[in-house]
C-alpha cells in the first residue's frame, strides 16, 4: 500500500459512459503500460467475505482518522447490513452493499473496492469502449473519446452523430451500453455520411491529457483533468510558461475529482508563493498535541487548524509565477484536491471563482489492501483552509455562478468567467497586492 496522501473522489467512470469495470478514485502513481496483471483470483466466497470485513474494521479502527468521528460504529454498522450481506453472491453485490454500510459515516473517502476496480486504480487501466455520447434529439453527440480506447481506435471522433445502437433508433431513453463486451453503431460523420461501426470493449489507459488553448490574444484557458494520474508537472510548467504571456488565466478545475498532494502543491506553486500557508491538514498527531498541551478543552477542529504550525504551503516552482489574473472554474464534480486549489485561490491567490458550488468532498486518504484483492480507501486527516473553512460538507462557492454545456463551440461558464474578469466587482486583489 502507498501511503503517500492523496485527495480521491470516488466519480464512477461509468457516468462518463467509458468504462464497464466499477472504478473508483484516481492514484497519485503514474499509469501503468500494459493490461491489467493477470493474477489467480482468490476464490470469492463467506469465508473471503468475512475476512474483508474483519480487515475493514481493523483498518477503520486502528487507522482510519477523523477528528472527531467514532469508527467503532462498524460494528453496528455491519450488523445492520448482516442479512443484505450475506445475501451478496457476487463481488460486485457484496461491494455495493458494504458501501452503502460506508456511508452511514457520512463522509467522503472511506469506500470499498473489487479486485478489478483496485487493479483499475493502481494500473490506470479501464475495461470498455471509452466513448461517451448525450442524447440530442434523435441522435447522439460523441462528447468523449478516450486517447487509445475501442472507440478511438475504431475512428470515432467528437461530434460524430449516433444514429442507431445495435438497430434500435436513439430515442430521449437511449443509453450508451454497458456491461456488454461488442456493440454495433450506426454513426454519422462529419461530412454526414453513415457507416457502422463494431466496438469490442477491451482495456486502455484512461488518462485525459491536460491542455493550453488560447481564447483570444490576452486569455488563455488551462484545463487540468485530474492531480492523480495524468498530471503532468513538466507539461504544466511548460503550459504556465506559455500562459505567461497572456493577462488573463482561466484554470479550469470541472470535474476534476482530485488526486495526490504534491501534484497540488505543486499547481499551488504555479500562482501562490511558497511563504504562504493556504490551510491545515489536521491529522491524528496534531489533535493528540493539541489534547497533551490543552487537557481541559474540547477537540475543535477549526481551533487545533489555527493552532498548529503545520501549516500546508505550496511547493517552490522551477518556472516563474504566473502573474496575470486567474479565475478557477469549478462544479459540483471538483472535488478533493481541486476544492483546495480553488480555496486557495479565493482566499490567497486573488483568484475569481467561476461555476458551481463544489463537492465539499476534502479528506485526505490512502488505500489499504484486503482479501482476495479488495481494498479500501480510509480517510486519515481533515482539512481547514487558511481563514477557517472545513472543506468536508461546506463546499467552495463560487464568485459567480454559471452552468450550461458547451453548444457549437461556446461554453456558457468560459464566458462568464471572461466576463467576470472584465467586471471590476469580481476582481480581488492580485497576489502582490495581497502580500504587501
Amino acid at each position: 500500500m502507498s501511503l503517500r496522501i492523496k485527495f480521491v473522489c470516488a466519480l464512477a467512470l461509468a457516468a462518463l459512459g467509458i468504462a464497464q469495470a466499477q472504478t473508483g478514485g484516481q492514484p497519485g502513481s503514474q499509469p501503468g503500460t500494459g493490461q491489467p496483471a493477470q493474477a489467480t483470483p482468490a476464490p470469492f466466497n463467506e469465508e473471503t467475505k468475512a475476512k474483508i470485513l474483519d480487515g475493514i474494521k481493523q483498518i477503520l479502527q486502528e487507522r482510519a482518522f477523523v477528528p472527531g468521528l467514532d469508527f467503532k460504529r462498524w460494528d453496528d454498522m455491519v450488523e445492520k447490513g448482516k442479512a443484505e450481506i450475506d445475501a451478496a453472491k457476487t463481488e460486485t453485490d457484496f461491494v455495493r452493499v458494504v458501501n452503502r454500510q460506508l456511508r452511514e459515516f457520512r463522509i467522503s473517502h472511506v469506500s470499498l473496492r473489487t479486485p478489478r476496480a483496485a487493479e483499475t486504480r493502481r494500473t490506470g487501466t479501464t475495461v470498455g469502449f471509452g466513448l461517451s455520447a448525450r442524447v440530442n434529439g434523435t441522435v447522439m453527440v460523441v462528447e468523449i473519446v478516450a486517447p487509445g480506447s475501442p472507440a478511438d481506435q475504431a475512428g470515432l471522433k467528437v461530434g460524430d452523430k449516433i444514429t442507431m445502437i445495435a438497430g434500435n433508433p436513439i430515442n430521449a431513453d437511449s443509453r450508451m451500453p454497458s456491461g456488454q463486451q461488442e456493440v454495433i453503431l450506426r454513426v454519422m460523420g462529419a461530412d454526414n455520411t453513415e457507416r457502422d461501426v463494431t466496438l469490442k470493449a477491451a482495456a486502455f489507459v484512461n488518462t485525459r491529457a491536460d491542455s493550453l488553448k488560447w481564447i483570444d490574444e490576452e486569455t488563455a484557458i488551462l484545463r487540468i483533468n485530474t492531480f492523480a494520474r495524468g498530471y503532468e508537472r513538466e507539461a504544466i510548467d511548460k503550459f504556465v510558461e506559455e500562459a505567461r504571456k497572456s493577462k488573463r488565466l482561466i484554470i479550469d478545475l470541472r470535474n476534476n475529482g482530485g488526486g495526490a498532494v504534491n501534484n497540488l502543491a505543486h499547481l499551488l506553486g504555479l500562482f501562490i508563493p511558497e511563504t504562504e500557508a493556504v490551510g491545515t491538514f489536521v491529522n491524528r498527531r496534531i489533535v493528540d498535541e493539541y489534547a497533551k498541551e490543552f487537557p481541559e478543552k474540547p477537540v475543535e477542529l477549526k481551533e487545533i487548524a489555527n493552532w498548529t504550525t503545520r501549516k500546508f504551503r505550496p511547493t517552490t516552482p522551477k518556472v516563474a509565477r504566473y502573474n496575470g489574473q486567474v479565475a478557477v472554474l469549478i462544479n459540483r464534480a471538483s472535488a478533493s484536491a481541486s476544492e483546495i486549489f480553488a480555496a486557495a485561490m479565493k482566499e490567497v491567490g486573488g483568484g475569481t471563482i467561476v461555476g458551481q458550488n463544489s463537492m465539499g468532498a476534502v479528506l485526505a486518504s490512502v488505500y489499504g489492501r484486503l482479501e482476495g484483492g479488495f481494498e479500501i480507501q480510509y480517510p486519515v486527516s481533515d482539512y481547514v483552509t487558511v481563514k477557517g473553512q472545513r472543506l468536508e460538507g461546506d463546499p467552495v462557492r463560487p464568485h459567480v455562478e454559471a452552468t450550461g454545456r458547451t453548444e457549437n463551440g461556446v461554453d456558457p461558464v468560459v464566458n462568464a468567467a471572461i466576463a467576470a474578469m472584465n467586471d471590476a466587482r469580481f476582481i480581488p486583489p492580485r497576489i502582490g497586492q495581497m502580500l504587501r
